[in-house]
């Protein structure tokens, strides 16, 4: 009797095992019919969006919106969706974007300061990971990101006031804390390979080379030129020209390596081009300087001289519309990635040289 019993549990409990097994088949198979079944004119095909519109000559156009793994082509395998639907989804999806920067090898770093990560979205591999500080401390504020020539990331933890570099296998090989004490905005500078962090408290830039080493400082709290308010962001050209958002004083900075001052540009206003809240700041190949302007959720593009060139984006949660973007970056292929932090997404454009 007890033998039949054993047998009577043992085929209910495979029973139950298959039963499980056909489910997740099913709820799986579901799922990717429903996204990949659907014919483009039920999802509904999304005009090409550009900036200016037409008739004028196109210079920004949309390409796409990055706030999950899928959106950039990173699908999950067949075991791990089992593995997520038995155990729960690991967080994936971006949340609250703050910094953002790629690499030449197909990665989008991005610092979420609400989830404490940063998520890594390997194009040419296909995959995703994530970082969330080294095995003796986690993130409590990543903020900014950069990568050196080599790929290696940096990555400023306002919070714990500290920098960590981490290799391309995401293992911390260097953490700073000398002098800082809100470290926000990083650049990395190939004419010098030096790393220079912005400290919002400290209203100063720390240049540091790679072994950690505090090399020398710029700037300081004032108004006045080569002075610093509260600025939140950097971004370094080619030539290794400095540019900061000084966010405060309501203008850009800008200096040679050494902190030696060059020029600014900027006043506190509401028409274009006007600097209310300026956040993330990036350069393209041209030398055009892009100014994330936070109050009015807008892209302001000026030239080296700080002439105004054009505006994208607007307020909204649609396609090229941002709540409340913050950091920006330009690659070498002049792709602009905006972290649009409230709508928990980064937006990528591509500036056309040419004209659309």
């Amino acid at each position: 009797m007890a033998k039949l019993l054993f047998l009577s549990t043992r085929v209910s409990c495979l029973n139950v095992i298959r039963l499980i097994f056909v489910y997740l088949l099913l709820a799986l198979a579901s799922g990717c019919a429903s996204s990949q079944g659907m014919p483009n004119e039920i999802r509904g095909v999304e005009p090409v969006l550009f900036w200016p519109p037409p008739p004028e000559d196109a210079k920004i156009q949309y390409i796409n919106t990055i706030s999950r793994p899928e959106d950039v082509g990173i699908t999950k395998s067949f075991f791990r969706k089992v593995v997520e639907f038995l155990f729960g989804k690991s967080d994936e999806r971006i949340q609250q974007p703050y910094g953002v920067t790629a690499d030449n090898t197909g990665r989008i770093y991005v610092a979420d300061s609400a989830l404490r990560v940063v998520h890594v979205f390997d194009l040419s591999a296909a995959k995703y990971s994530s970082i969330r500080g080294t095995s003796q401390q986690e993130f409590q504020f990543p903020v900014g990101v950069t990568v050196d020539q080599d790929g290696r990331l940096y990555v400023s933890d306002a919070e714990r006031q500290t920098v960590i570099g981490f290799d391309r296998g995401g293992s911390a090989f260097l953490t700073i804390v000398e002098g800082l004490q809100r470290p926000a905005g990083l650049a990395f500078n190939t004419t010098n390979n030096y790393l220079y962090v912005l400290d919002v408290l400290r209203h100063e830039v720390l240049v540091y080379d790679l072994k950690g080493k505090l090399m020398f400082t710029f700037g300081g709290r004032g108004t006045e030129k080569a002075r610093l308010n509260f600025p939140t962001n950097i971004a370094i050209d080619r030539e290794g020209r400095v540019y900061i958002s000084d966010a405060m004083n309501f203008r850009v900075q800008i200096f040679r390596s050494d902190g030696t001052f060059i020029s600014n540009f900027g006043r506190l206003g509401d028409a274009l081009g006007d600097l209310a809240r300026p956040k993330g700041i990036g350069i393209d190949s041209e030398g055009h300087i892009y100014v994330v302007e936070g109050l009015y959720d807008i892209v302001n593009i000026f030239d080296g001289k700080g002439q105004h060139l054009l505006t994208f984006g607007s307020a909204g949660v649609g396609r090229g519309e941002f709540w409340l973007a913050t950091g920006i970056f330009v690659d070498a292929k002049d792709r602009i990635y905006v972290a649009d932090s409230y709508n928990g997404r980064v937006q990528i454009f591509q500036y056309l040289h040419n004209g659309g």
